[in-house]
């Protein structure tokens, strides 16, 4: 006599790939590339409804201290001319967070990369002046990365990034704020402060 129940088929779990099928396969690739793309295209001005070009130039105003702990300074170094009279100038600042040993916050404008602020215990306020050739909304993008000690006294470093858009006048001064959700997670915001 067997005893052996009759097989109904393939008895292997199915796999996620053969359970979402052609179209979901074909969803979720759709998904990866547009989330890997508008970050591009925002960063990058493509959204511009072809408004006149905003030229950015770097007037430091103090040479940037390298960071000695976090990653390597890029190479990549903002180019400065001699400001036209037209120009206005405004100040980029970052204030070191609370409990923070360091942070390095790169600052891009309408795709322009315009300053790396780079605060620590030693130097907890940092400015950098720019110089932009007229007054209006610019869209923004800061890449950044804080360190700080935990409790047990070991270092830590978390990524950061943020991008919007913030009104820019002649004189003004923007600050750089650091966000921190309630998962830990950190994001960076670029705001208008008063006029410097």
């Amino acid at each position: 006599m067997n005893t052996e129940e009759p097989r109904r088929g393939d008895d292997r779990p199915e796999g996620l790939w053969s359970r979402l099928g052609t179209f979901g396969q074909i969803l979720t690739a759709v998904i990866g590339l547009v989330s890997a793309l508008v970050p591009v295209l925002v960063a990058t001005d493509a959204f511009d409804a072809g408004g006149a070009s905003k030229i950015i130039q770097v007037s430091p105003t103090q040479q940037p201290t390298p960071p000695t702990q976090l990653s390597s300074p890029s190479t990549e170094t903002p180019s400065s001319s001699t400001p036209v009279a037209d120009d206005i100038a405004l100040t980029l600042s970052d204030q070191l967070t609370d409990g923070a040993l360091e942070e390095r916050i790169d600052v891009v404008l309408e795709g322009s990369k315009v300053a790396s602020l780079y605060a620590s215990v030693d130097d907890p306020i940092v400015t950098q002046q720019v110089t932009a050739t007229s007054p209006g909304n610019y869209d923004y993008v800061l890449d950044g990365t804080i360190a700080w000690l935990d409790a047990d006294g070991v270092r830590q470093e978390a990524d950061a990034t943020g991008h919007g858009s913030v009104y820019v006048d002649d004189g003004m001064r923007l600050d750089v704020y650091v966000h921190v959700e309630g998962d830990g997670v950190m994001s960076l915001s670029l705001r208008s402060a008063t006029r410097s």
